[in-house]
């Protein structure tokens, strides 16, 4: 592939690839809402909406966001990416570190089990740290 050919496809793909991601979003909620559908025997409408709903948010805010765009400057350079991959690397292994010593000692206080509900809040809890961390240091 050539450097012009390159710099053509990476204009396409750099003003594409958030429909995609978004387009990707919504069939999730889809594909998830028949899973539901499937299993409990009841079709869950709000995640269908909710789904719909932050498609056309996503899909407002990227349109505006590259409307306001003048300029070719690539969102983030190789330091702003190099920082986010090392930020999202600490804090996945100290997540996990710290499940597993919660684990261990559970374990050692003689719990046979731990409540489903205390493991999605741990588990929503690094989603919302993740990414407003991420947000923070692609900022700086």
């Amino acid at each position: 592939m050539s450097v012009k050919d390159r710099k053509k496809w990476g204009r396409i793909l750099e003003k594409w690839t958030p429909f995609f991601i978004i387009t990707c979003t919504f069939i999730g909620a889809v594909l998830g809402s028949f899973l539901a559908y499937s299993f409990q025997g009841e079709f869950p409408y709000e995640v269908l909406a909710g789904g719909l709903v932050a498609t056309i948010i996503l899909t407002v805010i990227q349109v505006i966001k590259q409307r306001r765009k003048r300029d070719n400057l690539p969102e983030a350079d190789e330091r702003v990416i190099h920082n986010v991959f090392r930020f999202f690397t600490y804090v996945s292994h100290i997540f996990l570190a710290i499940l597993f010593i919660a684990l261990a000692i559970f374990t050692l206080l003689g719990n046979e089990s731990i409540s489903i509900l205390y493991l999605w809040l741990f588990f929503f809890s690094y989603i919302w740290i993740a990414g407003i961390g991420a947000l923070i240091i692609k900022r700086k």
